[in-house]
């Protein structure tokens, strides 16, 4: 009989501080020891979900291992008796990175398989969840591993992701991920530069999706503010005409106050705001000039 090995052994960052491949790699050969399926296999960590369903596109499934989707508890049902609700991490993070993908489609139903569930039945795949282990793919005579990426959320509870530090909100121990400001996920480039201040009034307002236009809002500066034309009422209080395409959500004008000195300002609720509404409408027919963005 021959032993495992271990093809590829890299230290990657994890949740809950360094994803140990060694001691991760132990639990898995003693969990695949424990079901007969250790033998000439190797062991590798991935760091990413999608490049491990890539790899086992390629490879093929490991045949010995069908039988085993219905002791992972892969095949529960939700809403039925002494079955488990798909609200786990990492059945979300399976949803929302692998699941549209094609070779998720014509794979076997078990080729990915969340560690999670498996620590219900085994202490090998427990041990690897408290590791930051995500998921195991059996591929032909190699098993996949792929650490948790970091998740980083605006509230723990609420479960709203979010960064504004420049790094990921979803982050895989290779550093690539996903961007997301306050829920709504940004390519890398509009993140930036929404995060950045970068954007003009104009440029936010030809953003395509309504979702990112009011994030990027949030992030206004006030020179770009003055410069589309804010003007001061009183008490530190500007208005700001808005594009045509701003408008159907926001209104035709937004309130702000400027935070001191500094670049930041602070959106008020039009409602509390004293307003001379001749202004208003001289303003608006001044300003519904403005071309459709």
């Amino acid at each position: 009989m021959s032993f495992p090995t271990l093809a590829r052994q890299v230290d990657f960052p994890a949740p809950t501080g360094t994803f140990d491949a060694e001691r991760a790699v132990a639990a898995a050969i003693e969990f695949c020891t424990a079901h007969d399926v250790a033998r000439h296999t190797r062991y590798s960590v991935v760091p990413r979900l999608d490049q491990a369903l890539h790899i086992a596109s390629m490879t093929g499934p490991d045949r010995r291992w069908p039988r085993m989707a219905r002791w992972s508890g892969n095949s529960d049902i939700e809403g039925l008796p002494e079955t488990v609700l798909l609200t786990d991490e990492r059945d979300l993070l399976y949803n929302l990175f692998v699941a549209a993908l094609p070779e998720a489609d014509w794979l076997p139903p078990n080729t990915v398989v969340s560690v999670s569930r498996w620590a219900r039945f085994s202490p090998a795949m427990r041990e690897g969840q408290k590791l930051g282990l995500g998921w195991i793919l059996p591929v032909q005579r190699e098993l996949l591993l792929v650490p948790m990426p970091t998740t980083r959320y605006a509230d723990g509870s609420a479960r709203v992701l979010h960064c504004d530090t420049g790094r990921p909100a979803i982050e895989w121990s290779d550093g690539s991920g996903r961007f997301y400001l306050h829920g709504t996920e940004f390519d890398e480039g509009l993140y930036r530069a929404v995060l950045g201040g970068e954007l003009s009034l104009p440029a936010i307002a030809s953003i395509r999706k309504a979702e990112q236009r009011s994030i990027a809002m949030r992030y206004l500066t006030f020179d770009a503010a003055d410069a589309a034309g804010a003007r001061l009422l009183h008490d530190n209080v500007h208005r700001l005409a808005l594009p045509p395409r701003l408008a159907r959500n926001l209104g035709s004008f937004a309130y702000f106050t400027r935070l001191g000195e500094s670049q930041s300002i602070q959106w008020i609720d039009p409602r509390t705001v004293s307003d001379n509404s001749i202004d208003l409408r001289r303003d608006a027919v001044q300003e519904g000039s403005m071309s459709c963005l």
